[in-house]
Order: C-alpha cells, then structure tokens, then sequence
C-alpha cells in the first residue's frame, strides 16, 4: 500500500487515504465541487483561514481537458489571497500511480496531487488540505496533447544537502515569540508598510507554503504509521533573520527530521525588531495529519 501525504498551509494537516484506479476516461471533463471538507479542522485556531479555503473551492470547477491541459475555476466568493496560494490553473495533468498529477513534464507535475476517491456512489476528490465532494458536468474526448512550459519558481524540488541546521547559545531573556513581537519578521514579498497583523499573515503563509512545496511527501509509506499525527515544529528566527535552533518532534523520526531540513532550506528573512533593535523571534507551528488505513 502506498500513502500520499497531503499538506496545507496555515495549519499544516492532510488526510492519507488509498488511491483508486483510474483511467483518463473516467477524469477528463469539467467537474464541479457541491461541498468541502476540511479535515482535522478543529485543530486549526486560525478560523478565517479555513473560511478562506472553504470559499475559494465550494462551487469552484475543476476542468481536465482532453488535450491534458487542466483549468481551475475557483468558486464565485473566493478571495484573491487564496487564488495566490495556488499555482494550479492552465498546466497539464496525467495520471499515474492511480493518482491525478498536475503540473509540466519538466516539473514533475509536482504542483497538486488530487487522489480520486468514490463511496457510497459520491465521487471525492482528495487535495493537499481538503476533500471536495464532486459532481461531473461534462465529458470530454481525447485530442493531441498541449504542452504548457513550466511556471518558473512555482514548483521545484527540494535539495535537502543544501540544508543549513544551526544551533546557538541564545539568551531567552532576549527571546520574543512570534505572536507577540512587536514588529514581526518578515518574509519576501511582505512590506514592512502594512499594519502588523497583516505582516505576521504574510510572514506566517510564505512559511507554511515553502513546507507544501518542499516537504517529502514520500516519506508517509517509510513511516508505516497510522492514526492522528501531529508534529511540533519550533525554530528561531535569528537577529540576522536566519532560521536557527530548528527542532521537530511528536511524529516519526524521519518526518521529523525531514521537517528540520525544509525549515533549513528557508531563505533569509527581515530580522523581527524590538523597540527598533533586531530581536531573536520564536516561531511554532504545528502538523497535523491522519493516516487511514
């Protein structure tokens, strides 16, 4: 049996679940989500960010053409934020492994991962942080294939020996945890002009979107685990604005390390500040999982 780790942002969770068999006959054609699902979302405290993932896909189509290019539709209430964090629209898609890859050849169609899952004559489909019950609307026939190019800095593999793991004496007098800091780290693309809050939600989402694109999501068939999984993820962000002091613990140990090394991989932030000083910033975030059989 083989799993597939699916991760979100914001809280981290995913639901492992078998894969079905498919074939492009059953899939291409324009399909409609009637209703979603988040699981584990009890654990999530941040409950505007759940509203955003429930507008953006309730209603949204889900369109996979026959010429292997997929197109998304996100539904009519969707928020532009979510539309950003989702790099899906106009790429291909095959199918293998009994799963639906959606990305470029020259990617490894590593962009989503959609697992096709049907019970009790309902049709899901199983996203990296949610499962849309589906409704199809139309069928579509095979043509000749469309190549889309590769979307530059959207997906990439991770190259974990590049990984830098560093540990520090630091003074946790000296220390402020990321909710409470006065001006917060901040990671590229975040102004420093916006109101705090809105520069902690920008700091907060880059950090949870480098892990779903970096984490090993092979890992899950290593662990030969099953159940609710939760992994405590804390690290500093230094007065240089470099993540040190990474640790990860709760899960298996190669999921946990392999959390260390995506958090290794982070680039350099803007150094959180303090009465104008740069200050050294703790920085948690959970990952959630449950593992079917």
């Amino acid at each position: 049996m083989k799993y597939k780790l699916l991760v979100i942002s914001t809280l981290i969770f995913s639901l492992f679940t078998m894969a079905q068999n498919l074939n492009d006959e059953i899939i291409m054609g324009e399909w409609k989500a009637i209703n979603v699902d988040i699981p584990n979302s009890e654990d999530v405290p941040q409950k505007e960010a759940l509203k955003l993932i429930e507008d953006a896909f309730l209603d949204s189509k889900f369109n996979f053409k026959g010429n292997k290019v997929f197109r998304i539709k996100y539904g009519k209430l969707g928020d532009e934020r979510m539309k950003e964090l989702f790099f899906l629209d106009n790429q291909n898609w095959i199918i293998k492994n009994s799963q639906i890859l959606i990305g470029t050849e020259s990617d490894g169609f590593s962009a989503m991962h959609i697992t096709f899952h049907e019970n009790n004559g309902k049709i899901y489909f199983i996203l990296p942080m949610i499962r849309l019950e589906m409704e199809k609307l139309s069928n579509d026939k095979p043509s000749e294939p469309k190549v889309v190019e590769s979307k530059s800095g959207k997906t990439e593999s991770a190259d974990y020996s590049k990984s830098e793991i560093i540990t520090k004496e630091i003074d946790e007098s000296q220390m402020v945890e990321f909710d409470l800091v006065e001006n917060p780290p901040l990671a590229p693309e975040c102004k420093s002009k916006w109101n705090v809050d809105k520069r902690k939600d920008c700091t907060s989402k880059y950090i949870n979107m480098h892990l779903i694109r970096k984490f090993n999501t092979n890992l899950a068939q290593e662990a030969n685990v099953t159940g609710r999984i939760r992994i405590n993820i804390e690290f500093v962000i230094d007065i240089n604005g470099k993540p040190i002091n990474i640790t990860a613990n709760g899960g298996p140990k190669i999921m946990n390390e392999n959390a260390i090394e995506v958090i290794g991989l982070l680039p350099n932030l803007k150094a959180g500040t303090k009465n104008g000083k740069p200050v050294n910033v703790l920085y948690k975030m959970p990952l959630v999982f449950q593992i079917a059989n």
